[in-house]
């Protein structure tokens, strides 16, 4: 069984090159301002330690210090105005490390212990504190899979069993479901802060955009003349319209009946769009599946809306009648040219979105025998 290792998974941004600039204690006392960093460490003595800068396509080399004998080193420069994300590393440039938030005026101290990960405690700073209750939440499903993988080496893949390799996999989604669950938590709970945007930008592969999505909603309230703000704001507004976490976009079409019945009339359900048509026979075979499903949680809060790539009216109405679909309909009756269609970019179908009760899209392109439980999750 292959081994899985977390250090894939947390921090996975590149150094693409670095810039020394080197600042004075004297520069700090003839501005009068700047940042200082004091620490405390159980490292090793004349250990190298690394400054820089995030930015989003590397890590920038501020300034380099020395461990003294007695475990101690400080760092002082010139900084922005505005809060900045900077990485403490030691011995290398390459992540583990420590994030941290300066500006100019910001004093900070630390205590920094190494164990399976660092340990940190740190304040000073105006959103030190943000980033000290983040960086515990990430380091701690590290050690979480530092045991696990070391659980896992153990396992001889010549005698495991199918079940075990099944159980190990579950144990392994489900500790990486907690942990995104656990950071888009501290996004959404949080005070805006540029810990906010470390979360979002650099503890996952690639950015999750249902996180993007939300993380510009809150610092766009909370910090909007942030630079991390508008990167954030950039970036959501360059997903498409129906990015999972973004709000359903309206489909406004008629019934079978000829009534007109807009998508936002169902919100405060829980609500799967399944584009559809009489001819598909794919879409047919789903029916069925999809019917127990619906009658199961009809009365629970649950609605499809079933967008219709029909062209041909009374097919349509047949083919509802003879699967005995029970849901919401709605058709322009303009087959691939559907309105619906080209706005949900449907090329294909049976295509599903299924909704949250806030009108989000929460999942996309998935098929019956993954809908109970996606409903069991979102109507709970």
């Amino acid at each position: 069984m292959k081994k899985i290792n977390i250090r894939n998974i947390v921090l996975a941004f590149g150094i693409v090159g670095l810039s020394i600039a080197f600042v004075f204690a004297d520069e700090l006392a003839e501005n009068g301002k700047g940042y200082t960093i004091s620490a405390q460490t159980n490292l090793e003595a004349n250990s190298l330690v690394i400054l820089s800068k995030i930015t989003d396509t590397r890590l920038e080399n501020i300034d380099t210090v020395i461990i003294s004998e007695n475990g101690v080193f400080n760092f002082e420069g010139m900084a922005s105005d505005e809060s900045i994300l900077y990485y403490i590393t030691f011995g290398t440039t390459q992540p583990p490390g420590i994030p941290i938030v300066l500006e100019n005026g910001a004093k900070v101290n630390m205590n920094i212990t190494k164990d399976v990960s660092y340990n940190l405690e740190m304040t000073g700073g105006k959103y030190n504190s943000h980033m000290v209750k983040l960086f515990k939440i990430y380091t701690g499903y590290e050690n979480k899979m530092a045991a696990f993988n070391s659980e896992v080496a153990k396992i001889d893949p010549a005698s495991a069993t199918e079940e075990l390799r099944e159980e190990t996999t579950a144990r392994y989604n489900m500790l990486m479901q907690s942990r995104s669950t656990d950071i888009q938590s501290f996004v959404a709970n949080e005070e805006a802060s540029p810990a906010t945007y470390f979360a979002i930008k650099y503890l996952f592969n690639q950015p999750e955009p249902k996180l993007v999505i939300l993380g510009s909603k809150v610092m766009s309230s909370q910090l909007p003349n942030s630079t991390y703000t508008l990167n954030l704001v950039t970036l959501a507004n360059s997903y498409g319209p129906t990015i999972e976490g973004a709000m359903a976009p309206e489909i406004n079409l008629k019934t079978p009946e000829g009534e007109t019945l807009a998508l936002s009339s169902l919100r405060g359900k829980v609500v799967l769009i399944d584009f559809w048509a009489s001819w598909c026979g794919p879409c047919r075979k789903e029916n069925p599946n999809v019917k127990i499903i619906y009658d199961k949680y009809k009365d629970k809060g649950f609605e499809i809306y079933g967008v219709s790539l029909d062209n041909n009216g009374d097919q349509w109405k047949a083919a509802i009648a003879k699967d005995g679909l029970g849901w919401k309909h709605v058709s322009d009756l303009g087959g691939w040219k559907s309105s619906a269609a080209q706005l949900y970019q449907v090329h294909s179908i049976p295509q599903t979105f299924l909704l949250d009760k806030e009108g989000r899209i929460v999942k996309s392109g998935f098929r019956s025998h993954e809908l109970e439980t996606l409903l069991q999750d979102l109507l709970d």
